[in-house]
């Protein structure tokens, strides 16, 4: 885009800001009331918000925060979380490529502010007030996390910003009536408002097989269970919620092949089970799912046991445990080599927050003959802390994670294209005999090893202060009478600790149980062809990419230090500030938004979009 069209652009952009601030001040403050939101459909059909539906009865006290989108009022469905932090969040819909305002008010004054991912594909953000942010876009189908105040363990806002079904199914309801089975079709569909399954279903649980549907429509909200049982071809759709209070897993697929879930919100509500699994099946796939289970603990979002070829696009999960658990969980009598795989699983586009535990980890039980071709790819970690009860004391939990308590085979895993926003201890590989004080017993006597795993374009720019942060822990296994197993073969391509290239084992982040006798650990691969916001053949990296005014921003090159040119631009591409060395003052910025930084050396040139906060 030429640089005039980008200044005409902004200058239509920030009158109509200003009007529609001007006009929607109320929208700025924080009232209990518009907590409940409000049904409202566009007339011209770009947006679309939905109210808390009459008979919903497990809003936890009041969220802290009022979402409008357009001016129109958004319903937050909340829970706790393990710290008494009120976790607010909510689907809505609009038109993709047309522009809306999000406007989030909040109780507390906001000092600063996170929005996440780092990466969000947004338009403007600005802070109106004290007690506000408005943000623009026009991409749809993104999930938006709001942090204040840099407390990730309260007041948390989980924004769905799902693009409009235009695929959604026609059937014909009952008078008086949201739900109806149409035959014809195949398809359990549920119209907005509120549904409790037990009314419908013995035990409140709905179980589809075959190439049945359900289809859950913007505006339902379910109450019960889902389960597709023998599915071929079956699926649960829709941009609805699905929510349960028992102890009860929310959604499952069994022994189902080339069968889907899209488009919904599932809540795991207050009861510590495990919220969605899929086991013994192959050929699912998982897109544009919202998962959210904030309570503590046994609260994993997804756990995956025994499957092959799935897949997982665009999915936010937020758990209290593992965020993404695959595990082996065949018979106590079986040899893991007799035991199915885990194998063909890919990750793309997750967002994933644990509070506890992993953010994506592979075991604690591994009776599986195998786990390979696992791959998780342009993903970003929010948020993954160890274990509220015992921070820092428990050795296996990391934000990317292999823990195998019995002897089995990790081969071809991938972690590509990673941001971490905030963890403890980043990475752990190894093997282990027991788990959680010993209340899960492994099995060791069993071959087994850890071999061609790839960490390629990682970057984990923040340290928590722990002990453990950060860390990168690897542990073989020797034990008299069983056989040793290897972690060996892993590669760290491109991988950015706080702002340092990962380029050897002595790498005070690095961990292993290595001797001068044994090594369990070996054959550690350091490379550096990545891209991304680290360098690239020798270019700059430039870190941090989220600072405040007066922050220096750090540029670190192989050689020729001396030799960097960098600059600052707006994004009318109109030249702020310029200097040389690989330190970036940002003064000269005096706007909370987003601004591109270039840098350029003998080696070539590199720019990446930051944000002043």
């Amino acid at each position: 885009m030429k640089r005039h069209r980008l200044l005409s652009l902004l200058t239509a952009f920030l009158s109509f800001t200003c009007t529609a601030l001007a006009q929607g001040s109320a929208f700025n403050t924080w009232t209990i009331a518009n907590t409940k939101g409000q049904d409202s459909i566009d007339a011209n059909g770009i947006f679309r918000t939905h109210a808390i539906p009459a008979g919903y009865a497990h809003i936890e006290g009041s969220p802290r925060f009022n979402v409008s989108v357009n001016k129109s009022y958004v319903g937050l469905f909340n829970d706790r979380n393990f710290w008494g932090g009120n976790v607010a969040f909510a689907p809505f819909e609009f038109e993709n490529g047309n522009e809306i305002e999000i406007v989030i008010a909040s109780r507390a004054t906001i000092e600063t502010f996170d929005i996440l991912p780092h990466d969000a594909r947004l338009l403007s953000v600005e802070q109106p007030t004290g007690q506000s942010i408005s943000i623009r876009l026009a991409e749809a189908d993104q999930k938006l996390t709001l942090v204040i105040n840099d407390e990730y363990q309260k007041d948390v806002l989980h924004l769905f910003c799902n693009s409009i079904d235009h695929d959604a199914p026609t059937v014909e309801l009952p008078e008086g009536k949201n739900y109806v089975y149409d035959r014809a079709q195949g398809l359990h569909y549920f119209g907005p408002g509120y549904h409790n399954l037990s009314d419908l279903f013995a035990y409140g649980t709905l179980s589809i097989s075959t190439d049945k549907k359900i289809y859950v429509a913007a505006g339902a909200v379910l109450e019960g269970q889902l389960q597709i049982n023998r599915g071929n071809g079956a699926k649960i759709y829709g941009r609805g919620v699905l929510m349960n209070v028992e102890p009860n897993i929310v959604t499952q697929i069994s022994n189902s092949t080339n069968c889907s879930i899209e488009g919904i919100t599932i809540h795991g509500h207050r009861a510590s089970c495990w919220c969605n699994t899929i086991s013994s099946s192959d050929n699912i796939r998982y897109s544009n799912v919202n998962i959210i289970t904030t309570r503590y603990a046994s609260t994993d979002g997804i756990d995956i046991t025994h499957c092959s070829d799935c897949t997982f696009d665009n999915v936010f999960v937020r758990s209290c445990d593992d965020a993404i658990a695959i595990k082996g969980l065949a018979g106590e009598t079986q040899a893991p080599a007799d035991c199915p795989a885990n194998s063909n699983l890919s990750f793309h586009k997750m967002q994933l927050w644990n509070d506890c535990n992993n953010a994506f980890g592979m075991g604690a039980e591994t009776r599986a003959s195998a786990y390979e071709n696992i791959s998780l790819t342009d993903s970003e970690i929010l948020f993954s802390y160890d274990d509220p009860n015992n921070h820092e004391q428990l050795d296996e939990r990391s934000a990317m994670n292999i823990c195998a308590l019995h002897g089995t085979y990790f081969r071809n895993i991938l972690f590509e294209n990673i941001y971490v926003n905030r963890c403890e201890r980043l990475i752990g590989l190894g093997f282990k005999s027991d788990f959680w004080f010993g209340s899960i017993q492994g099995d060791q006597s069993f071959p087994g090893g850890i071999s061609g795993v790839t960490f390629r374009n990682i970057t984990s720019p923040n340290n928590s202060g722990s002990s453990i942060a950060n860390q990168i822990h690897m542990y073989g296994w020797h034990e008299e009478g069983t056989p040793d197993k290897f972690v060996e073969n892993i590669t760290f391509d491109n991988v950015t600790i706080e702002g340092k290239l990962l380029t050897d084992e002595g790498d005070p982040h690095i961990l292993t149980n290595n001797t001068d006798g044994l090594k369990l650990v070996r054959n550690l691969i350091f490379t550096d062809t990545g891209s991304g916001m680290t360098s690239i053949q020798g270019k700059p990296q430039i870190y941090p990419t989220v600072v405040h005014q007066g922050d220096i921003i750090h540029l670190s090159t192989p050689s020729d230090a001396d030799n960097v040119h960098w600059s600052i631009y707006d994004l009318t591409g109109q030249l702020i500030t310029t200097g040389t060395g690989t330190e970036v003052l940002t003064e000269g910025l005096s706007s909370v938004g987003f601004y591109i930084l270039s840098a350029s050396s003998i080696h070539g040139q590199f720019a990446c979009k930051i944000r002043l906060k």
